[in-house]
């Protein structure tokens, strides 16, 4: 039994999210191969993305535990801090963001615009976002305020949950299309989206094959993933414990997390001419051009349905403009 419906949630999106067909690209990948986009940019609120999905059950979480306020972080480019800003605006909780001193100007300005209190880290040795946020909630409890901290990237057992939401509407999505989706792709970056994508589909579709594609040169190791995927399925109730080979991980990474590539930025620039759906340089560019290159290796085959999963990245888009 699905226990999910007890777990604290709020609903703050706007779904379901569009699947839909790319059918220039899809002609580009040849051999008969339709590629679909699963499109959690437009899930409705603030920059859209897979944090919002996240934030549902992390702020449900935080609501319960009667949390006043949220603090949480990311890197430079993050879409992490916007989206947990928005989101905590609308369920009434204070943000307090942890930003690098290197953050662009324009996602500064637009976490000012929503009213979060920024702490600024000053990228010093020891001084890092995550201990910043433990600080910062001390801080704040001995204020006498009771905050919930959201780890970077949201990444938690309750982000897990959020992706296994998504996976279950995609699939219902496509069976009511009356397409099977053969192969799923998404970006990789703490890999807390990922452990949902592969639970998700061990759940509603086992014969898919889920493949993650790391934007660092390092990724979250298996085991780990299995752990997370495995906690957030122990709360829903359900058997369907993960494995390491359910995981596929391909690296398409460059110099790593925080750095664009050639690849990426080819990639993006053909999403953009040929669909009119834009990627940013730092997540989805590279993620893309890393399923581009799977296609090359022969890794889909005649006539597969592929599905990409679009989540987001449009602050590192807004940050890579302004530079």
């Amino acid at each position: 039994m699905n226990r999910v419906d007890s777990i604290a949630k709020i609903p703050l999106g706007c779904y379901p999210t569009p699947l839909h067909e790319l059918p220039n690209i899809s002609r580009v990948m040849g051999d008969g191969k339709r590629l679909y986009l699963k499109r959690e940019d437009l899930c409705g609120i603030g920059f859209g993305g897979n944090k919002i999905r996240k934030l549902e059950y992390l702020l449900g979480d935080a609501i319960s535990q009667n949390c006043d306020c949220i603090v949480t972080g990311g890197g430079s480019l993050s879409n992490q801090p916007i989206a947990a800003a928005a989101c905590a605006n609308r369920v009434g909780l204070p943000a307090y963001l942890i930003l690098p001193k290197t953050t662009n100007a324009i996602i500064r300005r637009l976490s000012e615009q929503m009213g979060a209190s920024i702490i600024i880290s000053e990228n010093e040795p020891g001084n890092s976002v995550a201990k910043l946020i433990r600080q910062t909630a001390k801080v704040l409890q001995e204020q006498g305020y009771n905050p919930y901290i959201i780890p970077p990237g949201a990444s938690s057992v309750h982000g897990v949950l959020g992706y296994t939401d998504v996976m279950k509407e995609m699939y219902e999505q496509a069976a009511n299309m009356g397409v099977s989706i053969d192969h799923i792709v998404c970006c990789g970056g703490t890999g807390n989206t990922y452990a949902g994508v592969i639970l998700g589909t061990k759940l509603y579709s086992p014969s898919t094959t889920a493949t993650v594609v790391s934007i660092g040169r390092r990724f979250c190791h298996k085991e780990t993933l299995c752990k997370m995927a495995n906690e957030a399925q122990r709360l829903l109730g359900t058997n369907a414990m993960v494995t390491e080979e359910d995981m596929h991980i391909f690296f398409s990474c460059g110099k790593g997390h925080g750095s664009e590539t050639s690849k990426g930025r080819a990639a993006m620039e053909k999403m953009a001419a040929l669909e009119g759906i834009f990627l940013d340089p730092i997540y989805t560019g590279k993620a893309f051009a890393g399923l581009l290159e799977l296609n090359e290796t022969g890794i889909f085959h005649s006539g597969q349905v592929i599905v990409f999963l679009h989540t987001g990245g449009m602050a590192a888009l807004l940050g890579s403009i302004t530079k």
